[in-house]
């Protein structure tokens, strides 16, 4: 049996076989497409929007409602900050109006409320003789609230220029001596004089003791003896107002009774009740005139009546 002879040629395909393009399409026909593949090559930039997305939300919610709070109450203040002052509410405890008080203070509609120095116009007002004390406070919207507290006067005190000129001043409980703005005439005249105590200077300022010398007064008007005595002025040339110094003397001058003597530091209810036994004795006896009561013993009264002495 024959067999056809064996071929040594080499079998050459003419379409084109090589190894790298084998490998190459076999590597294209494993590539298929699903959604993890195409998840897995997007999610980088997933990540990127994300992060740019939640960027933009943050800044717009600081934008709207945080900034524009801030900006909000900012503008509120300034708005109230920026009111004018349009009224002031004026009290006090004494005779000060206000007139004068828009005298002492200046303050117009053109003034901002925010813009007034309270404390300062609080020490302009207390710079008056006769303010004891005073509050200023804003009252929002648009008010500023006053409130005096006024020296009392419960005596007159007679003075003089360089020049000779006589003129009055009233003196407070604490001893301060002051014009006396806003007191009528007739209140000015119904004050008893003041003859004050002599320093070793010979000056009468400070006046001291008045603490002593006011519940005496008091006690004078709730018994009726102002009128009744007629009481014309109150004499401290005896009472320096030192405690330590023994013996010192209040003494009242009055229509009635030129001279009565009080004990500036002994019971003053004792020795009120002592003068109004001696007034009725004198208006049960025919009103003989009196020189001098002497209140200031121990344990009785003197009386000196212009024709002798009567103990």
């Amino acid at each position: 049996m024959k067999f056809p002879k064996k071929s040594n040629k080499s079998v050459t395909y003419k379409s084109d076989q090589s190894w790298h393009n084998l490998r190459d399409a076999n590597v294209q026909s494993s590539r298929i497409t699903t959604f993890a593949s195409v998840y897995r090559r997007i999610r980088p930039f997933i990540k990127w929007a994300f992060f740019s997305l939640s960027f933009i939300a943050v800044f717009f919610f600081l934008k709207d409602f945080v900034f524009q709070g801030i900006g909000s109450e900012k503008d509120t203040v300034s708005k109230n900050s920026g009111d004018y002052v349009k009224k002031v509410l004026f009290y006090t405890d004494g005779v000060l109006d206000e007139a004068w008080l828009s005298g002492v203070i200046q303050i117009n509609r053109n003034m901002q409320l925010m813009d007034i120095n309270i404390f300062e116009m609080k020490h302009s007002l207390e710079r008056f003789d006769q303010v004891l004390e005073a509050e200023v406070i804003r009252v929002f919207p648009d008010a500023l609230r006053v409130e005096l507290k006024e020296e009392v006067p419960i005596f007159k005190l007679k003075m003089q220029t360089s020049e000779g000129v006589d003129f009055l001043r009233c003196v407070g409980e604490s001893g301060l001596v002051y014009e006396g703005v806003g007191y009528s005439e007739t209140v000015i005249n119904e004050l008893p004089y003041l003859i004050p105590y002599r320093h070793s200077n010979q000056k009468y300022l400070p006046i001291n003791g008045l603490d002593h010398v006011s519940p005496l007064m008091n006690l004078l008007k709730e018994e009726g003896l102002i009128e009744r005595l007629r009481l014309q002025s109150i004499s401290l040339e005896n009472f320096s107002g030192d405690s330590e110094f023994p013996g010192q003397i209040i003494e009242v001058n009055s229509g009635l009774i030129p001279r009565i003597l009080f004990s500036a530091y002994k019971d003053y209810p004792r020795q009120i009740a002592r003068l109004n036994y001696i007034l009725s004795y004198i208006n049960g006896s025919g009103n003989p005139e009196v020189e001098r009561v002497d209140l200031s013993l121990r344990d009785s009264a003197a009386v000196e009546f212009k024709e002798g002495k009567n103990n």
